[in-house]
């Protein structure tokens, strides 16, 4: 994301307690199917193939992708896993991305707020995923809710996923958050879940961005390939 496009907006910080700034999303989205410019810039064409080259497996069984968007990384995934199922909560997001996924049948895209959506409709029969892709969201989120999302996420990912989690760094108008606090809060989280297995497999400080990756298994790529 780029810094003009987030930092124009503002939103009423009032509303900041909301798990969704409806308002902010729906201005970003109403005169452009392309708000961010996923599609034209090469901050973003580079930053998805980071996110791309550091997945510790070359296909995921089952994953789950939080806040798609228009969709742009969603094909760059689909051909990464066996089924994706992703996520918006912007009703034009979930209809262009739809349009541009026509042609992948192993990709599900629904509307839903995070994160009550991971409570309720597909997300909410227990089931678990091999890879959980989270990018771009978090910091939009109050911190109690930021916390319901970890608590799913230990919840949900398989034996063996992978979680993946990408955020700007720098300050967004009318939001508390940034990618600097969340992924701390991640870190807190998973860098000391020993009993749950969690690896912190790789770790980018971009000057833009925030890159982490863990895994749900005490092995290395290494390891698990008998290297070492």
């Amino acid at each position: 994301m780029s810094l003009i496009s987030k930092s124009t907006l503002l939103v009423d910080t009032d509303h900041q307690t909301d798990a969704y700034s409806e308002t902010y999303f729906d201005a970003l989205y109403r005169d452009s199917s392309d708000p961010w410019q996923y599609q034209t810039r090469w901050y973003e064409k580079r930053k998805r193939d980071m996110c791309l080259a550091v997945l510790p497996q070359a296909h995921y069984v089952s994953a789950i992708e939080l806040g798609c968007g228009n969709g742009v990384f969603s094909e760059l995934l689909a051909g990464r896993c066996q089924s994706l199922l992703s996520i918006d909560g912007n009703q034009k997001a979930v209809k262009l991305a739809k349009q541009r996924l026509l042609k992948h049948s192993n990709v599900k895209l629904i509307q839903g707020v995070i994160p009550q959506a991971l409570s309720d409709g597909p997300t909410a029969d227990h089931q678990t995923y091999h890879l959980i892709v989270i990018s771009e969201i978090l910091y939009y989120l109050p911190l109690t809710d930021i916390d319901k999302v970890i608590t799913w996420i230990k919840q949900s990912l398989a034996p063996g996923g992978t979680l993946l989690c990408c955020h700007w760094r720098y300050n967004i108008d009318g939001f508390e958050m940034t990618g600097e606090t969340v992924h701390h809060r991640l870190q807190q989280a998973f860098n000391i879940e020993k009993s749950l297995a969690f690896t912190h497999q790789s770790q980018i400080v971009d000057s833009d961005f925030l890159l982490d990756v863990w895994q749900r298994s005490a092995q290395t790529i290494a390891m698990q390939e008998q290297l070492i």
